[in-house]
């Protein structure tokens, strides 16, 4: 009656426990540390007490559904599921820990009065790995895309992972962040709108509420000048940022600055503190 929905999925956390051997093991708080997980080559090779790949998948399918809480840490392990070492298996148990602590909790979408509100929160982890992996390594230079795309406050489209190419900068760092949110929230609206002419809902292309909620100064800048203007800084990557910074003026999306501590989108670019991350689980889960 209140339009209040949790999505569980008790069941699948119950099989990565169990597949962990973790029924009578001690609760995490988080699902993952603060320093990133490197490649650690040279490290102990995993001791093959479980499948890897068969609870990294698990877990895979539990984030991409009910549990966007675990998203990032899940990424990271997944990385490696074809060469685990000690260490990795170490962060997938910490993943099984913290399921453990919350597994009787999932996804709440509890719809704001406002049915025309599309929210994107899109943020980068700027060479996050620099100084933790091997210098050789060309990944520990790439930086990380997250972001969560929100429906009436509830999350309907997630995603944390690596970015392609090598961001030389914070801001392009964003920008390329925020390409990738932009190619997943148009064909949202879009949808969104055929929906509502089938469904004869109160909502129009025209008056939808399109909110991208960016906390990167230099990128907010960029994003909001029409083509071909540019910021001194970005003019060796602003031909390819074209299409969305004109797409974003011809929808009328309402480009936002918001304070980092808000920023849903950091959730899924690195580990954080334990009252961080409980904050903006709240703010994302609803509990």
């Amino acid at each position: 009656e209140s339009g209040l929905l949790e999505m569980k999925q008790t069941g699948l956390i119950d099989r990565v426990i169990d597949a962990l051997g973790l029924e009578d093991s001690n609760d995490k708080f988080t699902p993952s540390e603060g320093a990133p997980l490197v490649k650690n080559a040279d490290g102990d090779p995993a001791s093959g007490h479980f499948s890897y790949s068969s609870v990294v998948g698990m877990l895979l399918y539990l984030s991409g559904h009910s549990r966007p809480d675990i998203a990032y840490a899940v990424n990271c392990c997944a990385r490696y599921m074809f060469c685990p070492k000690s260490n990795h298996e170490k962060a997938i148990k910490r993943i099984g820990r913290y399921l453990k602590l919350t597994r009787d909790r999932g996804l709440v979408l509890n719809p704001s009065a406002d049915k025309s509100k599309l929210d994107c929160y899109p943020d980068a982890d700027f060479a996050g790995m620099y100084g933790h992996e091997i210098a050789a390594d060309p990944a520990c230079a790439k930086s990380r895309t997250g972001f969560v795309i929100t429906f009436a406050d509830c999350p309907v489209l997630w995603v944390s992972k690596l970015q392609t190419e090598t961001a030389l900068s914070t801001m392009e760092a964003e920008i390329i962040a925020l390409a990738h949110s932009c190619r997943e929230l148009f064909p949202i609206m879009d949808m969104t709108k055929s929906l509502s002419e089938a469904l004869s809902l109160p909502i129009e292309g025209t008056t939808m509420n399109v909110s991208i909620h960016e906390d990167n100064a230099g990128a907010l800048v960029l994003a909001e000048k029409l083509p071909p203007e540019y910021t001194p800084r970005s003019k060796y990557y602003a031909v390819k940022t074209h299409w969305f910074r004109e797409e974003i003026h011809k929808r009328g999306i309402t480009l936002v600055k918001i304070d980092t501590v808000e920023q849903l989108g950091d959730m899924f670019t690195k580990g954080l503190p334990k009252a961080t991350f409980e904050y903006l689980r709240k703010k994302l889960m609803g509990w």
